[in-house]
């Protein structure tokens, strides 16, 4: 049913009434699609297992398969799964895909495929370990030695305060927090593997220097085949150097006589025979790398634990994924909410190490009503045909755009404006002692407003106010960028820079009042980019300005902007007062500029407001008020 509206046309603009039909491309809405698994199996290369152990083995992964795919359905991208099954470990490595509605990334039938190399993986394995490093100077047929990233290792890499056991859904369970966020499912939540100690390790070291030098063998024959003299020369070195070793580690072993009975923790996350060293200690951690737990534990899986791994019977299951929240988008985060909160580590607990307690009974995601409603949302998201207006005032006739977020609901995003769901986003809100809504800007984000036609206007004039939090201490507070581009966005509402084009950046930063002559760094700068152009020196292109900007500070932390485009001359203004104007604005290395703007016939059809504020999880930056009208 069409919906009932009365429109106010505005020069060429549509303001409705009441509501009005949402902008967002189909490009944009994958951010909230909910796309699924790809029915392709290009990726699975699982062949039929043939051999009794193996085809078991093959039973289990399918189940593992089963219970991935009941509990995430990917959003913002395109599923996928490539089984396997090896000697001693199996599961399935899983990829969520970016996609497109381009031509090249579409089937037939206009199902998505996968857009090549764009996938992040996640994993259920069987016997696996996750953000360990193999060391092949250590092991042995029936001995496997490795380092672990330690649970942490990455933690200050997160953004906000995730918790440091994954979620309550798993804190049952063995949870590990390294370059993956992995739970492990191991009969009594202990893992097998066994923790090296110093002494162990050594004797294992020396026992590898031997092992080396029947390498060094064949090396040198393989260089010098036929040529004994050439052959003896390079071993006589060759055991020189393997002897230098052998000596550091019987050094080492004396040097921590006290300590050998406890665990091995190195300095390197994959040690060689050049590890064992005396300065630096290959034990001796920096107190920096220490707190960031950047040191490595040595573990081994015995011949015991080995024969056991080799049968189809699992020994832990390994469910491991990346950390993700909204800043990273819909697609990171729907993964991590998932594997998070939705996998019924309890259920697949007892299905291999009590199964009494869940014979007869199916698999079902945990807080399945959740991850229901969650779903739910993303396809009412695209359902939804209309979205608030961009503002209720009546606009004079020369109007072409205006926006003071009055109609957008405050904490939420900006109504009729467009950015990618990753990063530090855009939210509505009010600041003390300033009437009306305002914009916080997200950061490394860019957003558009969707309603605002194109091509802008031949000549017109754009306004809007920033604000930006004072009393900071650094030399500059907060700062925005207005990119204006002749290049159309692309179709997922990201700025366009391939090809011909014309592009203007404006930035605009507050600077601190403290010392005006030597840490003072408010500034206006603005360039002006074409390709081809004609203001090119020394290879490079381009035309800019810059001013210094002591209008707006640490203590005036309001300040108005406007930006006139007139028969291709750019000029800005700062609180109503010109301070730059195109036709002066010099080559890179000095020289006046040729196209001292844009170009006779150039359309200007995308326009980005963008934060680029230093400091910008302590200061805040707002505009407000935006307003353009044809001159």
């Amino acid at each position: 049913m069409l919906l009932k509206k009365i429109s106010l046309i505005v020069t060429g603009i549509i303001f409705l009434s009441t509501q009005s039909i949402a902008q967002l491309t189909p490009e944009q809405r994958i951010e909230d699609s909910v796309i699924g698994w790809w029915s392709n199996q290009r990726f699975d290369h699982l062949k039929p297992q043939t051999e009794p152990q193996a085809k078991k083995k093959e039973v289990i992964v399918n189940k593992l398969v089963e219970w991935m795919k009941k509990t995430y359905t990917p959003v913002a991208g395109l599923g996928t799964v490539n089984r396997f099954v090896n000697k001693s470990n199996y599961g399935a490595v899983f990829a969520v895909w970016n996609v497109s509605h381009d031509k090249m990334w579409t089937e037939a039938n206009g199902e998505f495929k996968p857009i090549a190399e764009e996938n992040t993986p996640f994993w259920i394995g069987v016997n696996r370990t996750f953000g360990s490093y193999n060391i092949p100077f250590l092991n042995q047929p029936d001995e496997y030695y490795f380092t672990m990233e330690q649970d942490g290792y990455k933690a200050n890499d997160q953004p906000g305060n995730p918790d440091e056991r994954i979620h309550s859904n798993a804190y049952k369970y063995v949870t590990w927090v390294n370059e993956w966020q992995t739970v492990y499912i191991t009969p009594n939540n202990k893992l097998p593997f066994i923790a090296v100690t110093k002494g162990e390790l050594l004797t294992k070291a020396e026992q590898g220097l031997d092992k080396q030098w029947e390498n060094e063998i064949k090396d040198v024959a393989a260089k010098w085949p036929g040529n004994k003299k050439a052959q003896d020369e390079a071993l006589i070195i060759r055991k020189q150097n393997i002897e230098k070793y052998r000596n550091n580690i019987r050094t080492l072993r004396q040097r921590h006589q006290s300590t050998l009975n406890e665990s091995a923790i190195l300095r390197d996350m994959q040690p060689t025979m050049y590890s064992f060293t005396l300065d630096p200690d290959p034990f001796k951690i920096d107190i920096a790398e220490s707190k960031l737990k950047h040191a490595y534990p040595v573990y081994k899986i015995d011949a015991e634990l080995n024969a056991k791994m080799q049968t189809e019977t699992p020994q832990w299951i390994a469910i491991a994924f990346p950390y993700g929240t909204k800043e990273n988008g819909n697609k990171l985060y729907e993964l991590h909410t998932a594997l998070a909160q939705n996998f019924n580590y309890e259920y697949a607990y007892n299905y291999f190490f009590n199964p009494e307690k869940v014979k007869g009974i199916d698999y079902k995601p945990a807080n399945e009503t959740q991850l229901i409603a969650r779903l739910n949302n993303y396809r009412q998201k695209n359902k939804a045909a209309i979205s608030p207006v961009a503002s209720k005032i009546a606009l004079p006739p020369n109007a072409f755009f205006f926006d003071d977020f009055s109609t957008s609901n405050e904490g939420a995003a900006p109504a009729n404006w467009f950015f990618k769901r990753y990063g530090k986003q855009a939210v509505v809100t009010s600041i003390k002692n300033q009437p009306g809504k305002w914009l916080q800007l997200g950061n490394g984000n860019p957003l558009t407003p969707s309603l605002l036609k194109k091509p802008l206007p031949e000549n017109f004039s754009l306004e809007f106010d920033i604000i930006t939090d004072g009393n900071f201490e650094s030399r500059t507070g907060g700062g925005i960028r207005l990119t204006l581009n002749s290049r159309p966005a692309n179709a997922d509402g990201v700025e366009n820079t391939a090809g011909n084009g014309t592009t203007a950046t404006i930035d605009i930063t507050s600077g601190n009042e403290a010392n005006y002559e030597s840490n003072y760094r408010g500034l206006l700068k603005i360039r002006i980019n074409a390709t081809p152009s004609l203001n090119k020196q020394n290879y490079s292109e381009g035309i800019s300005y810059s001013y210094p900007l002591r209008e707006f500070t640490d203590k005036k932390t309001k300040v108005h902007v406007a930006v006139k485009v007139k028969s291709g001359i750019l000029t800005a203004f700062i609180n109503n007062k010109q301070v730059a104007v195109s036709s002066d604005f010099k080559m890179v290395y000095g020289g006046d500029c040729v196209t001292c703007g844009f170009a006779a016939g150039t359309k200007l059809n995308a326009i980005f407001w963008d934060n680029i504020t230093q400091d910008s999880e302590n200061i805040k930056t707002y505009i407000g008020n935006v307003k353009m009208t044809r001159e």
